[in-house]
This record gives structure tokens, C-alpha cells and sequence, in this order.
């Protein structure tokens, strides 16, 4: 059967004859950075501190920054970054500060060439650039190192998500550019700011690493449901006309993304979300009704696509998390143990599995407790947080694992 063209030019022509309820759509994105950020000042405050030793001169300490999705971690460094150079070219100090997402950046290779690109070295002539593909780790990162010194740059090296780093053993390049500092001038740098979701995070590190990197910590803690309907009201001012946006309905976002996670950025995708519903009706206001079908359709798609594309051991914790009456780790290992031994699957080991275990709990796919058993001491209770009915649609067209179905529930 063929697509009606006509279909596909009513669509569009609707969008272009009605009217509009968002007025700027960027501001509802996730690559948006408020001017004014608010409560997090004091983060703000302790980033920028820091820093500040730059503009005496000086090396500033490695920083690593903790916290969930959502609770502005990004968006702080990123404006702090902003007012730090306005003030280095006042003072004709020659800072870069390459910006790096690890998980985009998806080898360890690949960093160093972000970087490169960052910094201008594959401008340069041939034999000092870093290809794409090509070179050897280190002499990869010998040419950076070179290049700081040739052009007596100090360097602030902010890599977002270094955790996916650390996961693909990247330990390598952040002890190489920890260490780098004796390897260039006094008068120059190298610091790194790395930002993660996980606060277990330098419990994967190298030890050697370890000692090296972690200078200076920060946390950045959930916001809470009143501080979050505070950041909603003053985005909606700058995404919506006016009269468009119930303060119930705000109110309603802010304690959904609250109650689960106190992540301003799914607040801010349920809004978005919810005004496309409504437009899409050709409805002139957000109602409640629009921001619970926008956190249906949210969730649903977002766990559909991440069940679908994970890994064959990563479905097989899974169903061992379901199939667990007790939720401990050494007996979701043994439940996967048996999975794995019906489909004639090598299983990895419990330390691996309890990676996955910590991967899905980031996700938000699975919560993770720590129960206190009195003499017995602590430990894990791990249960699953979405649908089984999710579970079920994104493996049932699974060659492999689809016979398994009717036994999850």
C-alpha cells in the first residue's frame, strides 16, 4: 500500500495554519542554559572558587562533580566556564577549555581526537595532528601535550559523563592527563572537571588514578518539588505566550519529576512533550490530562527503546531481577546463572553483573536499597522499576529470548 501524499500535506499544512502555544521551543531542549540558574549558587560558587586560582596564575585543583540527571550539573560548569573566560581575555591569560561528552565520544581514541579538534591541533601541520584513526594511544596523546607546550596554553579539560569513559577502561587517558602537569611547563596546566551521574563512580577508578584525580569533590543533590515548580514557571514564561499554562499544571510536572527523581530535565521534557499533544489537538491550553500523556508517552517509549537495544546479558538480569523473591545479588546471579545455562550462554561474573545491576539503576530501569539486617549487616534489594508489560513488548520479537515470556510475570 502507498503512503496518500495528501496525508503528509495535511500535516504539515496544519502546522503551519494553527496557532501556536510555545513561543520559543529551544528553551524547552535539552542543550538550553538559562542565564540565571537558579538554586545553585552555591555549587555555583564552589565551581567558580576553584577556578578562580587561574586567574592568579595559578593550577587549579581536579574537580570531580556527582550527581543524578537533571540536577544541573552541565548547565553550572558550562556558566561558570562562560564568566571565567570573559575575565581570562581581560587579563590576556590563554586558557582553553575543550568540553567532552564521553558517552558521544564513544572510544577512548576518540576523546583524544575530540580533543585535538577542541583545541586546534589538527590545524596544524600534518605531523603534529591527530587523526581520526591511525595512531597509538600515547602518541595520540604526546601530540597534545606537545602542542600545550608549543603554544604555552593552560588547559581545563571537562569531560561530561566520564563514568561511560572509566566503563570502556579509560582509566588510561585520565591518569596520562593527571600526570601530564610534569611533563609541560610551570607556567602552564592541565586540570580536568569530570562530571558524573553515578556517585559510585570512583569506585571503578584505578587506584593510581584515584590518587591522582580526586583533588576536590562536589555533589549536586535532586532538587526538590517547590524548587522545581520555581525553575518550571520561570521556563514557561520564556517558552509559552501567555494564558497558555495553568499553575496547576506546573505544579502537577514538578511533583511528578520530584516524587520519582528531582530531575529538572524531565520536568522540563514533559512539559515539551505535553505541549506538542496539545497542539497536535489543536488545543490552545496544557491541561493535567496533556502532562499524563506526555509521562505515558515518555516512559514508555524511552523504556521501550533502552530494553530493545540492551544487550543479551543485559535482558537476562533483567528477567533474573524479576524471577528474584528476595532480591539479593547472589540470587539474581544464580537465577541469570540458570538463564544463561538454558539458552547455552557463557554467564559473566557476579562483579560484571553487578555493573549491569548499577547500569540499570542509572537508567532508572530498577531500584536499588540498601536494607540493614541488624547483626547480619547491610545489603542490596534490588526490584525492578518499570512495566513487565515493558519487558515482554521489547523482547518478544527476540529470536533468542522471546520463548521466555510467558515465564516473567
Amino acid at each position: 500500500m502507498y503512503l496518500d501524499d495528501d496525508i503528509l500535506d495535511t500535516i504539515f499544512d496544519s502546522a503551519i495554519k494553527n496557532n501556536n502555544i510555545i513561543k520559543n521551543r529551544q528553551v524547552l531542549t535539552i542543550d538550553y542554559v538559562p542565564d540565571k540558574l537558579l538554586f545553585r549558587t552555591k555549587e555555583s560558587t564552589a565551581i567558580a572558587q576553584s577556578l578562580s586560582v587561574i586567574l592568579k596564575k595559578g593550577r587549579p585543583s581536579n574537580l570531580l562533580i556527582f550527581g543524578k540527571p537533571g540536577t544541573g550539573k552541565t548547565a553550572v560548569v558550562k556558566n561558570v566556564i562562560d564568566h571565567l573566560y570573559n575575565k581570562t581575555k581581560e587579563l590576556d591569560i590563554n586558557l582553553r577549555v575543550p568540553f567532552i561528552n564521553a558517552k558521544n565520544s564513544n572510544t577512548p581514541y576518540k576523546i583524544l581526537y575530540e580533543i585535538a579538534e577542541l583545541l586546534g591541533i589538527n590545524k596544524e601541520e600534518r605531523k603534529m595532528q591527530v587523526y581520526f584513526t591511525g595512531l597509538s594511544m600515547s602518541e595520540a596523546t604526546d601530540r597534545i601535550l606537545d602542542f600545550v607546550r608549543r603554544r604555552s596554553i593552560k588547559v581545563v579539560l571537562v569531560i561530561d559523563e566520564i563514568d561511560s569513559l572509566v566503563n570502556r577502561k579509560g582509566d588510561d587517558i585520565l591518569y596520562n592527563f593527571t600526570r601530564a602537569n610534569e611533563r609541560i611547563s610551570s607556567d602552564q596546566f592541565i586540570s580536568l572537571i569530570g562530571i558524573s551521574n553515578s556517585l559510585t563512580f570512583k569506585d571503578k577508578l584505578d587506584p593510581r588514578v584515584k590518587s591522582s584525580l580526586s583533588e576536590e569533590e562536589l555533589v549536586f543533590n535532586p532538587y526538590t518539588i517547590e524548587q522545581l515548580k520555581q525553575i518550571l514557571v520561570d521556563r514557561c514564561k520564556l517558552a509559552f505566550y501567555d494564558n497558555v499554562i495553568p499553575i496547576g499544571v506546573i505544579n502537577l510536572c514538578a511533583a511528578i519529576a520530584g516524587r520519582e527523581t528531582g530531575d529538572a530535565r524531565k520536568a522540563i521534557d514533559l512539559l515539551r512533550v505535553a505541549a506538542e499533544i496539545a497542539e497536535t489537538s489543536m488545543t490552545m491550553k496544557i491541561s493535567e490530562d496533556h502532562i499524563r500523556s506526555a509521562q505515558q508517552k515518555i516512559d514508555s517509549d524511552t523504556n521501550f527503546e533502552i530494553l530493545r537495544n540492551s544487550t543479551l546479558h543485559t535482558k537476562l538480569v533483567i528477567f533474573a531481577i524479576i524471577k528474584s523473591k528476595n532480591g539479593s545479588t547472589g540470587e539474581i546471579y544464580t537465577i541469570y546463572q540458570d538463564f544463561c545455562s538454558r539458552i547455552q550462554q557463557e554467564a559473566l561474573t557476579q562483579r560484571r553483573m553487578t555493573q549491569i545491576v548499577g547500569e540499570l539503576d542509572q537508567l532508572g530501569l530498577i531500584t536499588t536499597n540498601i536494607v540493614n539486617q541488624g547483626r547480619y549487616g547491610r545489603t542490596q534489594r534490588i526490584k525492578l522499576h518499570i512495566q513487565i508489560s515493558s519487558v515482554k513488548e521489547a523482547i518478544k520479537n527476540d529470536p533468542i529470548l522471546s520463548p521466555f515470556i510467558g515465564n516473567i510475570n
